[in-house]
């Protein structure tokens, strides 16, 4: 059986303050989903849940479940 957290664990997520939206916009790499929130925290906690989500209508189809991508992570100071 496939195990949910797992995936949401090591799935590659983004995220980057939007001044236009005036929120954090979070991105899961590999579904192509995002969530948004008023800070990192809140927006990384709705991705998580919107993949979670995502996953379980994946799994009640009967469709393949993306397997986790390996990406490098930079941490940039505007």
């Amino acid at each position: 059986m496939i195990e949910i957290n797992e995936y949401i664990k090591n799935y590659s997520y983004i995220v980057k303050y939007s001044p236009e939206d005036e929120a954090y916009l979070a991105k899961c790499v590999e579904l192509g989903i995002m969530a948004h929130g008023d800070s990192q925290e809140e927006a990384i906690r709705e991705i998580k849940e919107a993949v979670r989500v995502h996953l379980l209508m994946l799994l009640e189809d009967g469709d393949e479940i993306p397997e986790p991508k390996s990406i490098l992570v930079r941490s940039l100071i505007l």
